[in-house]
């Protein structure tokens, strides 16, 4: 009966217990994050006197991830019977009268009219009572990796080079150019030849204003004579080769060739004057060369073009005619496009552990940082964090203007779910953990969250990557990975890794035979999150470089510097939820109806 009256005494209260509600509510949320900052920094040495950090309770805690409690149960037990203070609360509760209650009394009776009109008051059927809807979205954000398309491009440009072919044409010369000299008697004339070939023909024209005495002259394997102003066949010159500035001799001598001397005076000096005048002139087959122009394509590729597929071609310098000299002579040359680039795709994207993100329609991508770059400077593989909306519904009852949240489900639409639990649990555990490591090592270099450089290798052509993040299982390249690589694959897909970059590890007469890829592997996710935010993110400490990767732990110096209340320990909450069993709100509603119906049968006895 006892038990029954103490039930009831919630009664009187109901109309209240709004009120007390919302004030505990504020209050909440005034400190809300007033415990984790208050504790950093603390030095129990220097606060609490007679500190001790090694008590002997301390075999009681086993770390975060313990199961049991270490022997605390047994020994709470024999303390309680053997102990003074066990024995003193045992007998005070054995030998305690019973506290005698009057069914009469005020706040009985105000409890047993709050049963009897429960319906009206709570169940929606009285005037003064409504039910309401009350719906509330919120937004997670989740960071994962992927590979990024990568495209790349080669230059194809032309320069204008050329080849000489031999040629043959027949050319006409005309040379006046003769010189007078004297052997003797005989009279000496010479020209020079301009080019070198073969005569087709040739003649000698003289012009006099004098008789010249029927000189006989013998010119070019001809012999002639010259009287009167004239032209004379050269037919002995026919088929001659001539080489370019060969001297052509000849002679003459008056008389008909008897030389008499005098009358060979006087014609000399009528050749020298410029009175009588010689021209010779030759048709000759004239050996040539001709510039012949071709275009020469020169290409500039900064990777291995084994390792992309050509996706498109652009041209980048409009084609037409160029046109030029070449030792006098005019060319041209025509070509549609007189240079190209050439776009190659030598990394497909894929969704690696994005995957179910891209297929929640809830979630929508909120930010992108490149995680390494290639060594070209372009982005090979990224961090990718997408926002999901999570929608919470609940129903309140109003009644008289007070507001009622009869199951716990309004309370989270109104105010949102509260990641204070699972904050500060994950902070705890990191904490933890990093002290688990620490007092492990006993050591001047003192470090927690020690992780792995791990690799895996790419094919240069592409058939065979040990790095995918996702898709394992359906390519056939994949028989070829190591059990290391897909120790790897798995971690990854875990969440214990941070991508540190790819190198070349194969190269062979200058091109790249196969790629790899280096990672720090952790053997937690706080140890990922600490390591990942809170060194490289918050203290900007690299992980080294793609063919050494710097994987050390955090030292204490460096954890004291990290700021815990800033790092997104989201991905750990996940662990930390799978691994509750707690009853579904339903359960534990069904539990209360029926443990106060049972109540209120017994107050009713």
């Amino acid at each position: 009966m006892a038990a029954g009256v103490v039930l009831l005494l919630a009664g009187p209260v109901l109309a209240d217990s709004n009120s007390d509600y919302r004030a505990g509510s504020d209050f909440a949320h005034q400190i809300q994050g007033q415990g984790t900052g208050s504790i950093q920094g603390f030095n129990p040495q220097e606060s609490i006197p007679g500190y001790n950090a090694n008590p002997d309770e301390t075999k009681y805690y086993g770390g975060v991830t313990a199961g049991g409690d270490s022997g605390l149960k047994n020994d709470g037990t024999t303390q309680w019977a053997t102990g003074e203070t066990g024995k003193t609360i045992t007998e005070s509760f054995m030998n305690k009268p019973k506290d005698i209650l009057s069914p009469d009394a005020p706040f009985i009776e105000k409890g047993r009219d709050v049963v009897n009109r429960a319906d009206s008051i709570v169940g929606n059927t009285g005037e003064q009572c409504s039910a309401q809807d009350i719906n509330r979205s919120e937004f997670t954000n989740y960071t994962c990796e992927r590979d990024t398309t990568v495209e790349e491009y080669c230059t194809r440009t032309s320069t204008i080079t050329g080849d000489w072919r031999e040629t043959s044409e027949v050319r006409t010369y005309t040379l006046t150019a003769f010189s007078f000299s004297r052997s003797g008697k005989q009279i000496v004339f010479s020209v020079t030849v301009p080019e070198a070939g073969t005569i087709s023909s040739a003649s000698l024209n003289v012009t006099t204003q004098n008789y010249l005495w029927n000189s006989r002259a013998g010119f070019m394997n001809t012999t002639f004579n010259m009287t009167w102003s004239s032209t004379i066949t050269l037919g002995g010159a026919t088929g001659m080769m001539l080489s370019k500035g060969q001297v052509l001799s000849g002679t003459s001598c008056s008389g008909n060739g008897s030389c008499t001397g005098s009358l060979d005076d006087r014609i000399f000096n009528e050749l020298t004057s410029g009175r009588t005048r010689l021209t010779l002139t030759l048709v000759m087959q004239v050996k040539d060369r001709e510039w012949i122009p071709r275009v020469e394509w020169v290409e500039s590729c900064p990777f291995n073009k084994v390792d992309g597929v050509l996706k498109d071609t652009e041209c980048t310098e409009p084609g037409g005619t160029k046109t030029g000299v070449m030792e006098g002579k005019p060319w041209s040359i025509t070509q549609s496009c007189w240079a190209y680039r050439d776009k190659y795709v030598t990394q497909s994207a894929d969704n690696g552990t994005c995957q179910a993100y891209v297929d929640n329609p809830a979630c929508t991508l909120a930010a992108r940082q490149c995680a390494f770059y290639s060594d070209t400077g372009t982005c090979l593989h990224e961090y990718a964090t997408y926002s999901c909306e999570s929608k919470t519904a609940g129903e309140v009852m109003i009644c008289g203007g007070d507001v009622f949240c009869l199951d716990g489900e309004c309370d989270k639409a109104q105010s949102g779910k509260s990641n204070d639990f699972g904050e500060a649990v994950s902070q705890l555990a990191a904490l933890a953990a990093a002290g688990k490591d620490v007092a492990a090592l006993n050591g001047i270099d003192v470090r927690a969250f020690t992780g792995q450089a791990k690799f895996c290798k790419k094919a240069a052509a592409g058939y065979s990557n040990c790095c995918k993040d996702s898709g394992w299982g359906q390519d056939i390249g994949l028989a070829k990975c190591s059990s290391d690589e897909k120790a790897l694959a798995k971690a990854k897909t875990n969440k214990l890794t941070v991508s540190v970059g790819e190198f070349c590890s194969k190269k062979v007469l200058g091109v790249c035979l196969e790629k790899k890829r280096s990672y720090c592997q952790f053997d937690s996710k706080l140890a990922q999150i600490v390591q990942q935010q809170g060194r490289n993110g918050q203290l900007h400490i690299s992980f080294g470089s793609s063919k050494h990767p710097d994987c050390r732990g955090i030292t204490v110096d460096e954890l004291q510097q990290i700021k815990f209340d800033q790092l997104d320990f989201t991905n750990f909450y996940e662990d930390l939820m799978n691994n509750q069993k707690i009853p579904n709100s339903g359960v534990l509603t069904q539990k209360v109806k029926e443990q106060i119906a049972d109540q209120l049968k017994q107050a009713g006895k």
